[in-house]
């Protein structure tokens, strides 16, 4: 173990120790180097190396113990308004750029061009608003990617796009599945472990006409719905309700998802009483939903499942990660980070949690075990 990891070990001993210390937050390890907002961080299967993605428009790699960058790959999009969408392969070696609906496969160690992806279906249609991929997921094995986002036509009854999910042969860049007929845009997508289900989370709908955000799990191998869940029974005209994330237990018999509802007239990032955030955990067998992240006053925007299913992270605009007991719904860490977070993902061994953040850093702590 290095130093640095010694040190955060200790403190985190000393808290278990010392109740009187227990509320204080172990110190984080720092990585820096991205100039802009960190979206997406990703550890390798060995947990050796840390991958990251920003908006920077750069992927680099690191020493996940000393915080040394080991690699950089820049100009992964052209320049222009907003970030690219990125995902990883789940041994770092290939990686999915998506820049305004223009989806390049890439090696991250020689840049080479696997593949090149048009994920607009239609560019033939009319419509006030662009179609574009919001998120992305590799399966397991490497050989299928799942896209989710809009399409450049009106959706629910709201008016707004309607989304789209699309799973391709990443070799070929052939459509192995789409579904068009979510109402509002997807903006989050997941495998399961076993790369049998894939799922998608959507934003939902505000206004006079409203519509809750839903969670879908579909059979990867013949592309039929499996489960839909609407994130909130019933929303009222003016208020709104959105699954902004999506992730499976480890064992694929759960699916979580951040639900954040609010009403017209509250400011932007704050909830009101009546509303507020929530992760809603649903269980594949029974359809039952629990929520055993509850009552927060700030939006929450990326919740991961630990590898042994026990805990869960999320982060969202109050600038903490949280880690919590997914049984109890206990609250077993809150970590400060620098900034809002863009990415929050558990180390393969589950003994850490890293955060990707909107001021570029990167910051990974040593968490505490399911009681």
């Amino acid at each position: 173990m290095n130093v640095i990891r010694a040190a955060v070990a200790a403190v985190i001993l000393a808290a278990m120790m010392n109740p009187g210390l227990a509320a204080d937050p172990p110190e984080p390890l720092v990585f820096k180097g991205h100039t802009k907002a960190v979206t997406v961080v990703a550890w390798a299967a060995d947990g050796k190396t840390v991958a990251t993605a920003g908006n920077d428009r750069t992927i680099r790699l690191w020493n996940a113990a000393t915080g040394r960058q080991t690699a950089s790959l820049p100009g992964i999009a052209r320049e222009g308004y907003g970030g690219p969408v990125v995902a990883f392969t789940a041994d770092l070696k290939v990686v999915a750029i998506n820049y305004w609906g223009e989806i390049a496969i890439r090696t991250v160690a020689d840049d080479k061009v696997l593949a090149r992806i048009d994920p607009i279906l239609d560019r033939g249609q009319r419509s006030a608003f662009r179609p574009d991929v919001f998120a992305m997921a590799f399966s397991p094995d490497g050989r299928r990617l799942v896209t989710g986002g809009s399409v450049a036509a009106v959706g629910g009854p709201h008016g707004l796009p309607g989304g789209i999910v699309i799973v391709w042969n990443a070799e070929t860049g052939k459509v192995l599945h789409q579904s068009d007929t979510l109402s509002t845009a997807a903006s989050s997508v997941a495998w399961s472990a076993d790369g049998k289900r894939f799922a998608a989370g959507t934003n939902g709908a505000g206004g006079e006409l409203p519509e809750a955000g839903e969670v879908r799990v579909w059979d990867a191998e013949t592309g039929k719905v499996l489960h839909s869940f609407k994130v909130k029974p019933e929303v009222e005209p003016g208020e709104w309700a959105s699954a902004s994330d999506v992730a499976f237990s480890p064992d694929g018999k759960q699916v979580a998802t951040p639900v954040t509802a609010g009403s017209r007239g509250a400011p932007a990032g704050l909830l009101i009483d009546d509303t507020g955030a929530s992760v809603r955990v649903w269980d594949l067998g029974t359809g039952k939903a629990t929520q055993p992240v509850k009552g927060l006053k700030a939006s929450v925007g990326r919740v991961v499942f630990s590898p042994d299913g026990r805990r869960l992270g999320t982060a969202g605009s109050d600038k903490v990660v949280r880690v919590w007991d997914v049984e109890t719904g206990q609250e077993l860490a809150a970590l400060p980070c620098s900034d809002r977070v863009g990415s929050v993902t558990f180390s393969p061994d589950g003994n850490s949690l890293a955060a990707g953040c909107m001021d570029g850093s990167v910051q990974i702590w040593m968490v505490p075990a399911a009681r």
